[in-house]
């Protein structure tokens, strides 16, 4: 899945939305592949109601969210100007 185009949605907070993709495995075991992938696991919020999850994490000096509404992951970058090689590689996790 190298080098999908990324999304470039900035949110009312400031943040990016640069990719979705479609939740092929649980919250839970994303989680890990972040940790596996070098990333610092900051906040993980589930919802075992509606199953909505939020993962916050660090990943080289740079701030990234993941939630998962509508069976999707949507990948956020809390500073907008996070470089594209960076968000590329988030590509990796999932």
């Amino acid at each position: 899945m190298a080098n999908l185009p990324l999304l470039n949605e900035t949110m009312t907070d400031g943040s990016r939305l640069f990719l979705q993709l479609p939740q092929t495995c649980p919250p839970s075991s994303l989680l890990r592949k972040i940790v596996c992938f070098g990333g610092m696991p900051t906040d993980f919020v589930s919802d075992w109601v509606t199953g909505e999850t939020w993962i916050d994490f660090c990943y080289k000096g740079w701030k990234f969210s993941i939630h998962n509404p509508y069976g999707k992951y949507w990948f956020f970058a809390e500073n907008s100007e996070c470089p594209e090689a960076i968000l590329q590689s988030m590509i990796q996790v999932v």
